[in-house]
């Protein structure tokens, strides 16, 4: 064989050098099977579009659940990475009702416990805000940069500044700030550290139970009571941190307000 014949078998040689092998079925990128087969549908000629939109969806189907199982894995993961957040501030300070002292985390130290872990494992948060007159009600989005993202029940509150010496847009940040926190926290199930206040005023009383928590807030909410204001006049950051002693206190607040209620709307004249 002369030199140039060869150099001519060089490019025909490489022109047909083995492609590299497809992805199997049911491989980490989804589907292969699936896709090769709409591929080859897509350039038939004799094309059953009813067959091949269902082909599509199947693929869409398959590329969701595909999605929805990196997102569970990464929420999985991350979480047996997340420490509990330690309440480092605290509130404290003297009204005539009497002294409210608590302690509690800031956003900030959350998203600094958070943000590393969920970079790594391809996790992100945000927010969506409603507001309707006094009532603010704040839902936490948890994605996965696979695309797949979970929106969590909004948790509400109300914008209360004449119960502290807020103005109307400080009320609205603290109640944005307090909603975020928690929704945030209610979405991943993190744990709060526990401070060696007793909380607060609590003493050695044991902690209410998930019956009595549900029953308060159902209290307040028939009340049309502020949540916010208290949970700050018992010196406690939610209802469910309430002991027995701090839960008496708050029913005892509740059902007096109910049965004035209740009273003005019985009076005469009504």
């Amino acid at each position: 064989m002369s030199d140039n014949q060869s150099a001519a078998e060089v490019p025909y040689q490489s022109a047909v050098a083995p492609l590299p092998e497809p992805a199997p079925p049911n491989t980490a990128s989804g589907g292969g099977g699936l896709l090769v087969m709409i591929e080859r549908l897509a350039t038939n000629p004799q094309l059953n579009i009813e067959v091949f939109d269902r082909l599509l969806l199947a693929r869409r189907q398959e590329e969701d659940r595909a999605a929805e199982r990196a997102f569970n894995a990464a929420m999985s993961q991350a979480k047996g990475e997340l420490e509990p957040i330690l309440k480092r501030h605290e509130v404290d300070f003297q009204t005539a009702k009497g002294r409210t002292r608590y302690k509690f985390e800031e956003f900030a130290d959350i998203a600094r416990a958070i943000d590393p872990v969920f970079q790594r494992h391809g996790l992100s948060y945000r927010f969506s805000v409603k507001q309707e007159g006094v009532k603010v009600a704040v839902s936490c989005i948890l994605s996965h940069a696979d695309g797949y993202s979970e929106r969590m029940a909004p948790l509400e509150g109300t914008v209360d500044p004449g119960g502290t010496n807020m103005n109307p847009l400080q009320a609205l940040g603290s109640a944005l700030s307090y909603l975020q926190r928690y929704a945030l926290r209610a979405a991943i199930g993190l744990a709060a550290g526990r401070d060696d206040d007793a909380r607060g005023a609590g003493g050695t009383s044991p902690r209410i139970s998930e019956q009595q928590a549900y029953e308060l807030l159902k209290l307040i909410e028939e009340t049309g009571r502020s949540q916010m204001t208290l949970l700050k006049l018992i010196g406690v950051e939610t209802v469910d941190d309430m002991n027995i002693d701090q839960y008496r206190r708050a029913k005892e607040v509740l059902d007096l307000a109910k049965a004035e209620q209740k009273a003005r709307k019985n009076a005469p004249g009504n």
